[in-house]
């Protein structure tokens, strides 16, 4: 039975997909199949992907409209035959010997998914770094073994976590019926939640096999425009599945405090109208909330939450002078 597939979606990466293409096919693993979902690519990357079939049998192509990275991964989900599935982004690549790796890791420990550490990458100017998912002394600090699942671990480990579908194997009757919310950006936060919350078995390799290229002009999650106001809707289906578990008390107080630094970073990328429609709904959401059910001393511990008590006071005019004021110190949050 065939061991692996990657799912493979793209969309007008022309000058970055046999990059990504010959990391995969030039594994020191070869029981796999690549899952290539063109999401109406408008470019020659279809043509491209047409003369690497040729070639390599293990490549298939799937053809759709455009309609979105995630419905593309959910395609490639419904095609897949491997008993293990891994999702590469089409502008990234991935180390030669990282299927071998986490495959000999996932059968090893019998886990429900195994994963990597990320490199970050801008190869225009020659730029790696391992994106660590968090200090390896707290991690280490709490899994002492080969695996855990989240009731070894306190909220922390989490958070600290990566949050994408990449750099990871699951066990395809793991994530069979898991599937990333279609027409949202940011789908990568509920769908690890439903993977971490359920997993009883998770295994790690602490190794950078991933390479993540970053700041890609066109990249969906660079371009300060209106979808950053999706992050509203994924806090809300992203709270929801740690109800679905009966989790949302033990991580709700973390919850916050991520949504209110990610929504803050939406708010600093973004600008004119996107950046005001940020604010108000940022006011309208985190004025909503009774503080007293949460935990005072973690949202005191975090300066993020003064400054959210701090914005639920001020206008946006007010707000726009406190960004250029200080916006080095505010960077930091």
């Amino acid at each position: 039975m065939l061991q692996i597939s990657v799912i493979v979606p793209v969309y007008n990466v022309e000058d970055y997909i046999d990059i990504c293409l010959d990391s995969i096919i030039s594994q020191t693993f070869s029981d796999f199949e690549v899952i290539c979902i063109n999401d109406g690519s408008k470019d020659r990357s279809a043509k491209i992907l047409e003369q690497y079939a040729k070639f390599d049998k293990r490549l298939k192509i799937i053809t759709t409209e455009n309609k979105g990275l995630s419905a593309a991964r959910n395609k490639g989900l419904e095609a897949a035959k491997g008993q293990y599935i891994t999702f590469v982004d089409s502008d990234d690549w991935i180390s030669h010997i990282m299927l071998e790796k986490l495959y000999c890791n996932i059968t090893e420990n019998k886990s429900d998914y195994v994963f990597c550490n990320i490199t970050q990458t801008v190869p225009e100017i020659d730029y790696f770094a391992c994106w660590d998912f968090m200090p390896k002394d707290k991690f280490n600090s709490q899994v002492t073994g080969s695996c855990f699942c989240d009731d070894d671990v306190s909220p922390e480990i989490y958070f600290g976590m990566h949050t994408t579908a990449y750099a990871k194997l699951y066990r395809h009757d793991f994530i069979k019926n898991f599937r990333f919310p279609e027409g949202l950006i940011f789908e990568d936060i509920p769908f690890a939640a439903n993977c971490f919350l359920s997993a009883k078995k998770i295994s790690f390799d602490l190794e950078p096999y991933y390479f993540y290229r970053m700041k890609r002009e066109g990249s969906i999650t660079q371009k300060a425009n209106r979808k950053f106001l999706d992050i509203f809707e994924i806090r809300k289906l992203h709270e929801n599945v740690f109800k679905k578990y009966g989790k949302f008390e033990k991580y709700k107080h973390h919850l916050l405090l991520m949504y209110m630094k990610d929504i803050f970073h939406k708010m600093l990328n973004a600008t004119g109208e996107v950046r005001k429609e940020l604010f108000d709904l940022s006011k309208q959401t985190f004025s909503q909330i009774d503080y007293s059910k949460y935990n005072q001393e973690i949202l005191r511990s975090d300066k993020i939450f003064m400054f959210y008590q701090a914005l639920l006071k001020i206008d946006y005019k007010e707000f726009e002078l406190l960004l250029n004021n200080n916006i080095k110190e505010t960077k930091n949050v």
